[in-house]
């Protein structure tokens, strides 16, 4: 199945997904109820290998589609996934070309209240009217119509945990928490320099209060992490959001940013330490390019993943990145 294929699968599915009493309404669907309703059209031949595959590929779509503000997620962990709600990204402002995404179901509406020409693959709108009067006439019915920088202006700020978050977190003691545990020490270094430190090791004039184990559950290869709050007498569970989140925030405020080239090729795995809305910026301005190369004295062939900024979004991204999350920031 190609890529297009897939994606249009993936939107095909979620704009089906509807309340029966409310057919312009979306629901959610879990990423096992994706996976499962793809796999169900799929030959029964299929070799484990291949379903394990496009498993994977099903994961990187959704990531795709919800960074072109197709499809909306909501949740941590067990995520459900539904078409994003109508919107027209502009292009050009006066007259008005711009891009319609979203849920299908509002299209034509749209088509008919600005009097534009549509192309229905690429869904790029055209019309003699402004931004301004396009979005006086749409925003009133709730399609939003919005620039590439108004997209990010409520994007997640670094924060450090509340106290009204850690009232609502579970506490623990620090006996029941294994001794492999990990502090967080903020450096001013390039961006995969280490700032995790084992408890044990790190001085107490460098600790932050924010601490992670690692967790058994190993998903593609890569394990993930529990996060936790430390103050005097307990220790807090943080959403993982909410521990990035803090982790940027502590950063800033000992004046140690991280440091992105983003001129070069970056290495894939950067997203992982990234707060998701970030990940899904970056996915949209660049591009995924897999290298291939020979292991020394062998025959064997290796990937790499790295990703490659576009061209004409380098200065938003690197405005984007700079002014909230503090990567590349200039020091005090």
């Amino acid at each position: 199945m190609r890529t297009s294929e897939l994606k249009q699968l993936i939107i095909t599915l979620l704009s089906s997904a509807r309340k029966p009493d409310e057919p312009r309404q979306v629901i959610g669907l879990t990423y096992r109820q994706i996976s499962e309703r793809i796999g169900a059209l799929l030959p029964p031949s299929q070799d484990e290998k291949s379903v394990g595959l496009l498993v994977k590929r099903i994961d990187e779509q959704l990531e795709v589609l919800e960074s072109e503000f197709e499809i909306a997620s909501k949740g941590e962990g067990r995520k459900t996934f539904r078409m994003a709600p109508p919107a027209l990204i502009v292009e050009r402002e006066v007259p008005l070309r711009a891009k319609y995404v979203g849920d299908r179901a509002y299209m034509n509406e749209v088509i008919d209240l600005i009097d534009a020409v549509c192309g229905f693959e690429t869904r790029v709108m055209e019309s003699s009217k402004s931004v301004d009067e396009a979005r006086e006439i749409l925003e009133s019915r709730g399609i939003t119509v919005q620039t590439e920088n108004m997209l990010y202006e409520f994007l997640p700020e670094p924060q450090l945990p509340t106290q009204v978050d850690l009232s609502m977190a579970e506490q623990l003691c620090a006996e029941e928490i294994s001794t492999n545990m990990e502090v967080y020490v903020p450096r001013r270094m390039n961006f995969f320099d280490k700032r995790w430190v084992s408890l044990a090791e790190a001085l107490p004039s460098e600790m932050s209060q924010l601490r992670r184990i690692k967790q058994k559950t190993v998903r593609f290869g890569q394990f993930t992490y529990s996060y936790f709050w430390a103050t005097s007498d307990a220790l807090y569970r943080l959403q993982r959001k909410q521990a990035l989140l803090a982790m940027y925030r502590i950063d800033l405020d000992a004046n140690a940013a991280r440091l992105l080239d983003i001129d070069s090729r970056i290495p894939v795995d950067i997203k992982s330490q990234l707060p998701f809305d970030y990940c899904v910026l970056l996915a949209r301005y660049a591009d995924e390019i897999v290298l291939e190369s020979r292991t020394r004295g062998g025959n064997d062939e290796r990937q790499s993943r790295y990703l490659q900024v576009k061209s004409k979004y380098k200065s938003l991204l690197t405005e984007l990145l700079e002014s909230k999350l503090g990567i590349n920031k200039p020091m005090n």
